[in-house]
Parts: C-alpha cells; structure tokens; sequence
C-alpha cells in the first residue's frame, strides 16, 4: 500500500522524517519496501500484512506510528453541523440479512456541485496510486484511504423510493457495474436495493443507475460493515477485486462506519460546497460486547523466549490500544479494541507484546543455535547451497511435498520405511509423504526434455519425510536435489556442445559438500539405489560411514517410463547428515619454492575394481613431500582381454623447499609399487 507522509504528518503532528517513520513501521512487522518522493511529498511502500486491515488506511497506519515512538493519539471524527430535514426523514433502511451485513448507515449532504477537485485533493490521490474522477468521486476515496473503510456515494434522486434494503439478490436479477459490465446476480450475493431493482453490490462495487453524475446535488453516503466471506465469495464469482472488496474481504472495524460518515459529509462540505443533514441512520443489529481474552506472562515468557516486566507487558497492549479490563500479578485481562479484527487469542497478545517491546531485544541466548555437529543445517548453510547451485547454472524448483502411489519407490534406500499416508489426502494421486526430491525433479526434468530444451538443470531444497514408528512423528531431514539433463556446458559457437556424464553431476555434488565441509574426508563408492543405472552412481559418506549424498544416472527403464528422450541424472545430499560432520578447520602449507615432480603408474585392473579402492592403498604410502593422485586415462578393449581395464594414475609430488633426489623418488614409487600388490585385482602393466 502507498502510504503519503505529509497525509501521516496531518493526523499525528510532529512526525520525524520519512526514514525514521519507515524504520519504525518495518521493526512493527508493517515493512516499508520503498521510499519515493512525490513532489512536496515523500510516499512508503508499505507491505501490509494479510491479519492486519487496520493498517490499510492513513489512521491505521499513523496508529502504528505512534505506538512504536510513544506519541498519544485517539483521533476523533465528529459529526459537522447540520441544517434542514435530518437524514431521517428522507431514507429508510432495512435490512433483510442480518447474518450478512451487521451494521449499515445511510447519511445525506443536499447541495452539493459536482466539479475538478483542488490541487491537495488531486496529489494526495495521486500519491497513493489513484487519479482524480471529481469532487464528490475524489471524496469517497479520500475517505477510504484515511479511514480504510469504504464508503459508497448514490445520487439520490437516482433512486428508486425512500427506501433502502440490504437483502440477498433475486435468482436472474441484473446489475450493471459502475465499470459498465453487466453482472448476472445470484442467490448468494448481498445487494443494495431500492424500491424497484439493486444498485450496488454489497462491499464490491456500485451500480451505474445511481453512480454520481455532473447533475447531481444530493449524495446519499452508505458506510457499511459486511461479512467478509460473503464479500470475498461475490468479488471472486464475478471476477472483480475493488478497492472496497480487498478491505471488507479481510475484515473491517464495525465502529468505523460512523466515522467515516462524518468525515464524508465534511469534505463533501468543504470540497463540494454541500449542506449535511442532521443525523444519520444507523442499523446495527450485529452490536457485540467487546471481547475479553487473558494473557498470562509465564505463557509470554514462554513465546517469546524471555520474560517481559509486568509494566512493560502492559503498556505494550495499551500502545495498541487495548483496554485492559482487570489485571493481577500473572495475567491481564484485556479488551482488544475493535479495529484489531485479528486479536483473538491469547498467543495473539503475546504477540504484540513482543512487536511493541521490540523483537531486537530477545536477548540472543534464548534463541536455539545449532552448534556444529548436532545434525540441524542453519538457514545460513541452506541459502548457501542455494547460491552456490544458482552460480553453477542450476534453477531453484518447487515440488509437492505429497507423492503418489510408489512414486518415491527405488528412490529412497532400502532400509528406509514405507511412505507416511496422509488420513486426508487433498486427491488419491497425493496421498504420501516423499522420502526424496528426486522423483519431482525426475518428472520436470524429463518434462522439459519433451519440450526441446536441451540443457536442464534444476535444483530443491526441502524436506523428506521418514516415519519413525506408530503414532510418533516422523524424521523430516532437510535435503537437497539435483537434477541435470542434456548439455554439460552451455551451448557456444567456440566448441561443440559436450554430452553430460556421471562426473559432472559428481562434482555439482562434490560443489556442496566442500562448500559446507571444506576440509571434509569423504569415502565414495556405489549407490544402492534401485533408480539408478547399475554402475553408474556415486556415493559420499562421512568418516563414521553415514551416507551423507547419492548421484547417478536415471535407469533407463525409469527414464522410458517418464517419456525422457534422454539420459537423466540425479543427485541428492542430505544436509541434516552433511551438518552432523565435524568442522575442520583449514590447516595452513607454505607455498612450495620449487616445481612439482610427477610419475605416471599405468596399472591393469580386473573387473569389480574401483578406482577409489587403488587411490585409497596409494594414500596410505608415506610421502617424503605433499603427495596427491588424479586418474589421467582409463582403457578398455583390445588388445586387452575382456573383463580388463587399464588405468593410469598420475602421482604428483610437491616437495615445499628443495628438489628431491632420485634415489628418493625412486624409493618412494617402489612403496607405491608395493603397495598396488596387495589390492586384489590389480597389477602393474608390463613394462610400465
């Protein structure tokens, strides 16, 4: 909502500059978006909260202003002085539907001479995102924006009869809208009638047969209460969203309308040169005592993390304006005033409690934090791994958190329980809990395959859900997933596209880990999972052998099932296991003053041996300088019998202050020798 300053500063003098009245309304939780300047006037943008109608107006929103700097404020909206016939004598209201429309009031100005509105009407207006229609027009929405209740003006002597009637429309009737469209009514749908046909539809728009016009001189003022589901219901058959709807929608004060007819006959006074009648009809059959809700400070304590003083407590509800009916050393009972429609439970109050005092003052140590290794990733981590996936080219998507039928089945592991069913599923085809990502981003990304797109990468992260047992809660660790499918790199004129493998999935994964466990020692060996081509996954545990992450290819028997025209690969990493590592604090290594030496060990493998298994047995060996190992070459085929492989492992010796001799050398690759002998299934190459 744009809210105008200079329209602020009129209702509660004395206002600090704009930038002070925006950090105030954002540390209320009403979150100023913006700051513009609009001629003389600085305009908010003001992001209000669904719960909160009362702040969709200029008073509401100056009420929370001077809540949160201390400044007394109870504005009063009082009746001008009228002349002639009260209002009385020239309309009658009844209403028919009092489940529908708890209070209605009806207020007449005579004399009124429709024309342009002053330069002050047109800018404040035009501050807050409306333009300027006339005056009568322009002090309708005056009065919506300062009170945030609507307000509907009828030219009087459109009308049909002295009486109005706030009834259910007939099946068939007819409306046309102030907007010129014509609106079929239905039974369901509260009107305005006069004597003959409706002119207005309750809380949404008003009728073209009685809209104000250049001829007009009597304005008949309508301020409402109407039940906001009724409202909402009728605005959305019809496909309309007013300015009044979104308001009566949320909920609006029952003690505004009275206010609002006041305030409507003295600008139609001042701006239009009107004479208000004396009185207004008020029906208000919905009347209700003021609630009365308790708060205890021990339950605030327990909510807010801290206890709040007494005092304190107090004059945070008073800021707020609620009137504390009875009070003892523990608890207040409290009458929350009418515009707040959203306080009606104790948890509530505490609520505003904490608003009032100050969120920043929770001290910091009842917050929980989840110190390394106790398995709760922090938001940090999450919009880490979020950032990081963003940069290497991958997409955030958003999945349902409910599955089908054996839709997650070769997803998960083999020894996790069988999927959560939901006792009220939304539809037969969502009646589980997933226990993994990948099935969602399986089915987008074959989706966008089918649709020609030939480099998919798409990320999630969210929540699984694990059952612990009958009638407990389950496990719900946080994890993320990845899908990639098509190009490995993006497509350019400089090279031909690369089709995407195993690897590269492997070190989008490898990407997250290092990013939350940089000096973290994996173990890698083969995924279990059904879902996954045989011999062609990849799996990462910590050092006390949990499985902290999975990635593979997409079994083409799955892939086929989901119409993939081509290969998919998969990964996920779960975070919680990722969190329960220890953090390993990064070790400093001078910077080598000489160049590296390297050697090459070409080794013939038998079938069944890992590579992971051959750079294990060469890690143990002990280096006589900072020793690493790459596999450069992999072969299979002839001349080699079937079954064989052969590998070559580049070692790479960084020696930090003097070259090492050959001797040196020498003996150490005779250890790594020595040391391939006792791996099964491995040989040195003849003549290597």
């Amino acid at each position: 909502m744009l809210v105008s300053v200079a329209w602020i500063k009129s209702l509660l003098p004395g206002l600090p500059g704009a930038a002070e009245v925006a950090r105030v309304l954002t540390a209320r939780g009403l979150t100023v978006d913006a700051i513009a300047n609009a001629g003389a006037d600085v305009v908010l943008d003001v992001d209000v909260p669904a719960n909160r109608p009362d702040a969709l107006g200029h008073l509401g929103v100056a009420r929370e202003i001077a809540a949160g700097l201390g400044i007394p404020f109870q504005p009063v909206y009082e009746a001008p002085a009228g002349s002639g016939a009260p209002a009385t004598a020239a309309v009658r209201v009844a209403i028919d539907d009092e489940d529908l429309c708890r209070r209605y009031t009806a207020g007449l100005v005579r004399g009124v001479r429709v024309g342009p509105s002053p330069e002050w009407v047109v800018a404040r207006l035009e501050a807050c995102g409306l333009r300027s229609i006339n005056n009568v027009v322009d002090a309708s929405n005056l009065v919506l924006l300062e009170l945030g209740q609507p307000v509907h003006f009828f030219d009087l002597a459109r009308l049909s009869g002295p009486e109005i009637r706030i009834r259910r429309a007939a099946e068939g009737e007819v409306l046309v809208s102030l907007d010129g469209g014509e609106r079929r009514l239905a039974p369901d749908m509260l009107v305005i009638a006069d004597d003959r046909r409706p002119v207005a539809l309750a809380g949404v728009m008003g009728g073209a047969d009685s809209e104000i016009g250049e001829t007009t001189s009597d304005v008949l003022i309508e301020a409402a209460w109407f039940l906001p589901g009724s409202v909402r219901r009728t605005a959305r058959r019809l496909g309309m969203s007013t300015e009044a709807s979104q308001r009566f929608e949320r909920g609006c004060d029952p003690e505004a309308p009275l206010a609002a007819q006041h305030l409507s006959m003295r600008l139609l006074m001042e701006l239009c040169g009107g004479t208000a009648a004396p009185g207004v009809v008020d029906l208000y059959p919905g009347r209700r005592a003021p609630a009365r809700l308790s708060v205890r400070l021990e339950r605030a304590a327990t909510l807010l993390g801290y206890a709040p003083a007494r005092n304190e407590a107090r004059r945070a509800l008073e800021a707020v304006g609620c009137r504390i009916a009875a009070a003892d050393a523990t608890s207040f009972e409290v009458e929350p005033p009418s515009w707040r429609v959203d306080l009606e439970r104790e948890a509530d109050l505490v609520e505003e409690i904490g608003r009032h005092i100050g969120y920043d003052r929770i001290p910091t140590a009842s917050i929980p934090l989840a110190p390394a290794g106790t398995g709760v990733p922090s938001d940090a981590d999450e919009e880490r791994v979020r950032d990081r996936l963003a940069a290497l080219g991958f997409h955030e998507a958003f999945s349902y958190a409910m599955i089908g039928p054996g839709e997650d089945a070769g997803f998960a592991a083999d020894d996790d329980p069988a999927p959560l069913a939901l006792t009220n599923p939304i539809s037969e085809s969502l009646g589980w809990l997933r226990r993994s990502l990948l099935p969602a981003l399986a089915a987008a990304a074959a989706a966008n395959l089918r649709r020609g797109v030939d480099d998919v990468r798409l990320f999630e992260a969210g929540r699984v859900f694990l059952p612990t047992g009958r009638g407990a809660f389950p496990r719900e660790p946080m994890r993320v997933g990845i899908a990639w499918a098509g190009a490995a790199t993006p497509r350019h004129w400089s090279a031909p596209a690369r089709p995407l493998d195993l690897w590269d999935i492997a070190g989008a994964v490898e990407a997250v880990l290092h990013l939350l466990r940089p000096q973290g020692a994996f173990e890698r060996g083969r995924s279990a999972r059904t879902c996954f081509q045989p011999g062609r996954s990849i799996t990462w545990a910590g050092p006390a052998g949990a499985t902290v992450a999975w990635c593979g290819q997409l079994d083409p028997a799955v892939a086929a099932a989901l119409e993939a025209p081509g290969p998919i690969y998969l990964a996920e990493v779960d975070l919680d296991a990722v969190a329960t590592l220890p953090r390993v604090l990064p070790q400093h290594r001078p910077v080598p003053r000489v160049p590296a030496s390297w050697r090459d060990l070409s080794l013939l493998c038998a079938a069944g041996v890992e590579a992971g298994a051959v750079l294990a047995a060469l890690s143990a060996v002990p280096s006589p300088a900072p020793a690493s190992f790459e596999v450069v070459d992999r072969f299979e085929g002839a001349p080699l019998r079937e079954g064989e492989v052969s590998l070559t492992v580049r070692v790479i010796l960084r020696p930090l202050e003097r070259t090492l001799e050959d001797a040196v050398t020498e003996s150490y690759r005779t250890a790594l020798v020595l040391a391939l002998d006792r791996v099964p299934g491995v040989k040195m190459r003849a003549g290597a």
